[in-house]
């Protein structure tokens, strides 16, 4: 026994417990997910509460970004992440609080993929000696062609004399409507099994998008949201899901869709018993009060600017306290001034140029 029959030996018993009660291979797989969902719900719910508290938090957000509008430096971009992160930890708040439910997906799939592959051993509950005995009488590499082996040359009764492992244990029908659930779509030759790479690609994509309309965004993320990459990666993450069908016995696609058309139900059911609330006007205004105050200047009235007296500048001359006065045209040094005929000529006075031609 290794370290992750931990987790697969639990995931084996669940799966050999939907068949008993449905007898049917592709039944026990809608059974096992919604067991499987039933079981994550805890996260479900801890994810929706985490957006809650961030759709509270969001007019204290908006007003600390607003304290920065225009500022596009390091040095502000630094600041206004360090205020936010306070922020969240003066609230008790983890952005990354709700990113478990997807994060644990991934191994789910990957501990599915060993149970439905070792179908013997996780399922039927055969000891490794029993499995190690019969994949050597029948020279075959997996245990999925172990039972088809057995199931072909007469059936589980036949060997039990020889294989005491086996008394008392059924295997899985992994045939159900006209799909061979536990082989894998060939992109080599075009079938039937195809179709569970298309429901795949069908679930996971209408899956994305509707819950992303239960799902909370912040209002700095539209743009994000809206942006080409992120349109590429919505579109890029269900065809890998559908590309790794190929590789995966067809059962594990079956898991996937039935997963994706659950989880929208429930995130539809948790959102309507912990809707997000959505901030209010008078909430943004309080926020932008609480955080916009601390840097704005405090206005002066008119009557103030009247009263208070003028401070010249120590750098340059104010120009605009002193206006000057009019200029004055300039002219010619030679022109004699105009005298009408009824004024009587004023005596020009004597400059220094005819006193010097008087004494010569």
């Amino acid at each position: 026994m290794n370290i992750f029959d931990i987790v697969l030996v639990p995931m084996g018993y669940l799966l050999r417990f939907a068949y008993s009660i449905s007898g049917n291979y592709l039944i026990s797989i809608l059974l096992f997910s919604l067991i499987m969902e039933i079981i994550l719900s805890p996260l479900q719910i801890k994810q929706q509460k985490n957006q809650i508290m961030q759709a509270k938090l969001q007019p204290k957000v908006r007003a600390i970004t607003k304290k920065y509008d225009g500022r596009k430096d390091q040095a502000s971009m630094q600041k206004k992440q360090q205020e936010i992160m306070e922020l969240y930890q003066e609230e008790h708040f983890s952005p990354y609080g709700g990113c478990l439910p997807m994060l644990i997906q991934l191994p789910l799939i990957l501990a599915l993929y060993h149970v439905i592959t070792n179908p013997l051993k996780y399922i039927c509950n055969v000891g490794a000696d029993t499995i190690s005995a019969l994949m050597t009488k029948f020279e075959v590499a997996t245990q999925i062609d172990v039972i088809k082996s057995i199931n072909s040359g007469g059936g589980i009764e036949k060997f039990v004399s020889e294989f005491p492992g086996l008394e008392g244990v059924e295997f899985p029908n992994f045939l159900n409507l006209g799909l061979d659930l536990s082989e894998s779509p060939s992109f080599d030759n075009f079938g039937i099994l195809w179709i569970i790479p298309l429901l795949v690609f069908v679930a996971s994509f209408a899956s994305s998008k509707i819950m992303r309309l239960f799902t909370y965004q912040p209002p700095e993320s539209a743009d994000v949201q809206n942006s080409t990459s992120m349109k590429v990666m919505n579109m890029t993450m269900p065809l890998l899901s559908a590309y790794i069908c190929f590789m995966v016995p067809a059962a594990i696609g079956c898991y996937w869709v039935f997963r994706n058309i659950i989880s929208v139900v429930e995130k539809f059911i948790i959102s309507k018993i912990w809707p997000i609330p959505q901030p209010t006007e008078e909430e943004l205004r309080q926020a932008e009060k609480e955080y916009g105050a601390k840097n704005k200047k405090k206005k002066t009235t008119d009557a103030e600017n009247k009263n208070k007296p003028a401070v010249r500048s120590l750098h340059r001359i104010d120009f605009d306290d002193d206006p000057l006065p009019p200029a004055i045209p300039d002219k010619e040094e030679d022109e004699e001034p105009e005298v009408s005929a009824d004024e009587t000529p004023i005596e020009r006075a004597p400059m220094k140029d005819d006193e010097g031609k008087k004494n010569k």
